[in-house]
């Protein structure tokens, strides 16, 4: 079984490399250089998130191949405290989207206008509240934490009451770069809105709710 955690652990971690590389300015500066800027603005999210998508489809059916066990399973009450858990980030993860707009996140709005022959509006720097001059203050699920698009599924996978070795190879790494990767997209979110960025990040906790860790 060591293998199999190791193999789920590495497969994770690969997906984790990559989906960082993407979502680097360096990427998108190669991208804009070899296909100009309207392509880049009305394609690049969309096909971010549908190579994510992919990448974890085809991770997912790899790890089913191997072979697996339970390493614990949580009796009743227990469990069912967990599956609240799990719909809570549920929850986090529908009202960020929400919030952000759909075709925002998907990449679908700047994909349809790139295709309608406007010009398409280039993506946020980083998945987050909206902090452009006038919006509305954050709320719902950005009240809570300052990563909630994270961490939902990370409570997902975290709290599932049975566990196998498996999804605990996937779990130990993936949670690992939902946290940390959030302050990569933290720097990325502070240099593009500055001081109503350190406004919001003053009021709300850095990922779990109700928990503050010292800002640097």
């Amino acid at each position: 079984m060591l293998r199999t955690f190791a193999l789920a652990a590495g497969a994770t971690l690969l997906f984790a490399l990559s989906h960082s590389l993407l979502a680097t300015q360096w990427m998108k500066d190669r991208v804009e250089a070899l296909l100009g800027r309207r392509a880049r603005d009305g394609l690049y999210r969309f096909a971010y998130v549908n190579i994510t998508s992919l990448s974890l489809a085809t991770m997912a059916w790899s790890l089913a191949r191997l072979p697996d066990r339970v390493v614990y399973r949580v009796p009743r009450p227990w469990s069912l405290l967990m599956r609240a858990g799990q719909l809570l980030g549920v929850w986090l993860m529908l009202d960020t989207n929400w919030r952000m707009g759909v075709g925002r996140f998907t990449g679908m709005s700047g994909a349809w206008e790139l295709l309608s022959g406007r010009e398409p509006t280039r993506e946020p720097p980083a998945q987050g509240p909206r902090l452009e001059e006038g919006a509305p203050r954050p709320g719902g699920a950005f009240r809570l934490s300052r990563h909630p698009n994270n961490l939902g599924p990370t409570m997902v996978v975290c709290l599932q009451p049975t566990m196998s070795v498996r999804l605990l190879g996937f779990a130990v790494i993936g949670s690992l770069y939902a946290f940390f990767g959030s302050r990569l997209e933290e720097r990325r979110v502070r240099t593009a809105y500055g001081a109503r960025y350190d406004d919001y990040q003053a009021r709300t906790p850095y990922f779990f709710p109700l928990l503050r860790l010292r800002e640097r």
